[in-house]
């Protein structure tokens, strides 16, 4: 059985799915080529449409953002090879991952430590508040950091 040539947004929104939003998202920001009308101005689009979807789906799962996605098309629009320039790119994801769990073990040590510290302070919910504790408009625990 042979496979229609022409798809509509909402044929191509299905098989690839993406909502149609997306793909009219994707095509004013260059990623997806401004597809062909009827003659009553529906979209329009073809295989190669449906195969470039399918690669954004695919490139957004190595941590891409769509800017980064539209330089490697670019690149290739242009007859050059991209897979260098997703090398640098994933490379560079991976460093900023590390960095933010670095910065989030950092946090998660020093939210354990204040907690301890007031742990120490409130054992239980049925605890007495004193001015100690309260000391402050809002919560003192707080606002004596």
């Amino acid at each position: 059985m042979k496979t229609k040539e022409v798809l509509f947004i909402g044929e191509l929104s299905q098989r690839v799915d993406l909502p149609t939003q997306t793909i009219r998202y994707y095509e004013r920001l260059g990623l997806l080529n401004q597809p062909k009308r009827t003659e009553s101005k529906y979209r329009i689009y073809s295989k190669e449409d449906e195969e470039r979807l399918r690669f954004i789906q695919k490139a957004k799962r190595f941590g891409l953002s769509l800017e980064e996605i539209k330089k490697l098309i670019d690149i290739s629009a242009l007859g050059a090879f991209p897979c260098v320039n997703l090398k640098a790119m994933v490379k560079q994801h991976i460093d900023e991952l590390e960095r933010r769990i670095q910065e989030l073990t950092a946090f998660q040590q020093e939210l354990l430590s204040r907690y301890e510290q007031i742990e120490a302070l409130l054992p239980d919910s049925t605890a007495v508040l004193n001015d100690a504790i309260y000391n402050g408009k809002i919560c003192g625990l707080i606002e004596r950091e």
